[in-house]
Order: structure tokens, then sequence, then C-alpha cells
């Protein structure tokens, strides 16, 4: 969608999921100048010619246009970078831990570049005036999100002299940074990787109308995929793209070496996969930087495996929508499980000797991921509550509809 809002023509988007995130994103490439026009899962983007964008002087004065990514980190970045072309002054809030998510270094890399923006002590709400979208050479940092660098990519066609990226170090969720790159060739703008920490758009690349498929989500998908491996059971997800970079796309292969059976075979225009649970499941040992937002449901899964799971490289958790490795341990543990924590780590074990999983009532911290994945625990332990069921609303509004669809009992309580 902010491709899209960047390209000087209509792009129709299909397969559009539904969520609080989307329709945030939805008005924030209005906030860009873009219209938007759309039912069900179509969205038609009319993006903001390049003369009226910034690759010139200014052509916008006067109060801020305001808007609102909710609880969207990845909106708040990528929109940081995309106003930056935008030809009149955008302030950008958000609600819930919005104002606690890192952009510092994103901003920094901005200031770099040409842009004017304006923090609140490094965090959200922050403004951004009209300037000169310069361009040229930029280092970026990369230790606590990609999207620093994803958003600045995302904005480089509208940028005077193109943009090259030198990570100052190893991204965390690299897999992210392949998924923009793909993104953008689809839409047109090549990005050149002189080497694993560099990235070059050239100056003139400009992004094109045209019609795209929005694929399956792997995140949305491990959900059901962990539903096979703890009820266990068997179940079959469609409409997923085999050669997508999203990292959440080796999460199946992780419950392989769980002990589940995972098959895919062609369907349509992706792929059809499906996980059989196994009746004694085995712990792991894995690093899911490249796989983060996959982290909670491995560790949902992790209670009924035999010996530990330890799930490393998850440091950068702790700043979403909660601090996602203290909210997990904090819910396994009401359910009896064993957890260590670190600062980029959780191991889990089931309880010691014969003490079993016992229910109880499940605080997701505002989470959305953290309310999916500790409800599957309910499919092994009844009895299991979610207090604020409503938060996976944020990206999967029909999560609880599609839980009940497997045949799990779900029940929503007047007391919450």
């Amino acid at each position: 969608m902010i491709a899209a809002a960047l390209t000087d023509g209509r792009t129709r988007l299909t397969g559009v999921p539904e969520g609080d995130d989307i329709r945030a994103a939805i008005s924030a490439v209005g906030a860009l100048g873009a219209r938007t026009n759309g039912s069900g899962d179509h969205l038609e983007v009319r993006g903001l010619p390049d003369h009226q964008g910034l690759t010139g002087t200014a052509t916008g004065s006067g109060d801020a246009t305001m808007v609102s990514v909710g609880e969207s980190g990845t909106l708040l970045r990528f929109l940081t970078a995309a106003a930056a072309t935008a030809p009149g002054p955008i302030t950008i809030t958000g609600s819930g831990r919005i104002r606690e998510r890192p952009v510092a270094g994103l901003v920094a890399a901005l200031e770099a570049l040409g842009a004017d923006v304006e923090t609140s002590k490094g965090y959200a709400p922050l403004t951004v005036r009209p300037g000169r979208f310069e361009g040229g050479k930029v280092r970026v940092a990369a230790r606590e999100s990609s999207q620093f660098a994803s958003a600045l990519l995302l904005a480089a066609p509208r940028a005077a002299r193109g943009i090259a990226i030198e990570l100052e170090s190893d991204p965390v969720s690299a897999s992210y940074l392949d998924l923009t790159v793909s993104v953008m060739a689809r839409c047109g703008v090549a990005v050149e990787r002189p080497g694993p920490r560099r990235f070059r758009v050239a100056a003139g690349a400009r992004y094109r109308p045209g019609e795209h498929r929005i694929s399956g989500d792997w995140t949305t998908a491990s959900y059901f995929f962990a539903a096979a491996a703890i009820a266990p059971g068997r179940v079959t997800v469609d409409g997923l793209d085999p050669e997508s970079p999203q990292g959440e796309r080796g999460f199946s292969e992780i419950l392989r070496r769980m002990g589940c059976e995972v098959t895919e075979e062609p369907a349509g225009d992706g792929v059809r996969v499906t996980v059989t649970g196994a009746r004694r499941l085995r712990g792991v040992t894995v690093d899911m930087g490249s796989l983060p937002d996959a982290a909670p449901t491995l560790a949902a899964v992790a209670p009924f495996a035999e010996g530990p799971t330890r799930i490393g490289g998850i440091g950068h958790l702790r700043h979403k929508e909660s601090d996602r490795i203290a909210a997990l341990a904090e819910g396994l543990r009401r359910l009896g499980a064993r957890v260590a924590t670190q600062d980029d780590a959780l191991a889990i074990e089931p309880p010691e000797g014969t003490a079993a999983l016992v229910p109880g009532t499940m605080d997701p911290h505002g989470d959305h991921r953290i309310a999916m994945a500790l409800a599957l625990t309910g499919l092994r332990v009844p009895g299991v509550r979610i207090g604020n069921p409503e938060v996976v609303a944020k990206s999967f509004p029909g999560f609880w509809d599609a839980l009940s669809q497997l045949g799990a009992r779900v029940a929503r309580r007047e007391d919450g």
C-alpha cells in the first residue's frame, strides 16, 4: 500500500486482509495524498504524481495533517519515511505502546538524507515537514528493527538522487528486508545489493502501477499449524506462496523437527500445506531471529513437548505491542510450564515430574500475537481464558471464528 501510494497511477490490490492495521494503513496513504477505493478484499490506490512530491522544492505548507498508525510499529516507520516525500507536513501519532517503539535510528537516517523530522525525544508523536528529500548515502541502525531500512527503501524512488544504504550491523528480522525488496521488485523498482549489508536504489527509479494479489500470510498460518501440533490433529492451509521470502515460512519445518508430519502440494497459484500432529513432540533449540512473529506460536507448542525448547534471537520482541518475552513467560507459567528468560531468549519445559498443565486466565498485555498464541494452549488444557480477546482485531479479527471452525469450543464470557 505504501508503494502504491508513491506510484503515479492506479494500483489494484486483491486478497487484502482485514484488521485494524490495514484500516490504519488506508488512512495513512490518504495522508500522503493518495486516494483509495475498494470493498471486500479489493483495494484500488491512486498514488500521488511525482511532480507533486518533493523531488524538488516543497509545494505545501500550513497545518500538519494528523494521522494515527494505531498500534502498528511497521506503519509508524514506513509512514515516517514516506511522509518525507509528501507535499505538506504530516504529524504521526498512535496508541498503545506506539510511543515506546524505537524510531530514532530511522529519523537520524532521514535527516541525513535531507528530511525535516521533529520527534518527541526520539519517539512518536512526530512531525515530518516538507523539505528537499535529497537522497544519497546513509548508514542505518539495524539492531532494533529491520523496518528502519525497509522504510528508507520504500521511500527511495521519490528521493532526488537515489539512495545507498549501509547497515551498521547485521539486521534483526533480516527476512523482512528480503520481503521489502521483493515487493518493490513486483512494483517495478529494482534494489541492488552490492554487499550483505548494502542496498542501493538508483536515481530515476519509479514504481509502476499494476495489479497485485496479496498472498496468504505465513504468520497467520502458523497458528493453525501449531493447533495441529498441540491437539494433536490435522490442519490444511491454502493460498500460501512457496517462494515467499517471509521468514515465517520456516515455521512448519520447525514443527517437522518436533515430530509433526508436514506435506506441501500445489494448489491454484500457491501451495497447500498440511500439518499432522504427533502423539509425542520433541523439544527443539532454534534461533527465530528470521521468523520472530512465529516465536509466540512456537512458545505455545513448547509446553506439550518432551524436553526443553529454547527460542533464541528474539531480543527485539521486547519492544513490540508488549514485551513478548515477558508476556509469554507469564502466561506459560500460569499453565504450570517451567520458563526461563534471557534478554533475547526463552527456555520452556513442561511441568516437572507427574505434574500436569492447568488452565488459567491469560493477560495478553494488549498484544494480538500473545492472545492468539496462548489461546492455542486451550486445545489441550480446557478452561484457558484470554482476557481482552478483542486485541486480535489488530491483525486477524476472524481468529476466534476460525478457531471454532477447527472444532475448538470458544465462548465469550461477560466477565471477560
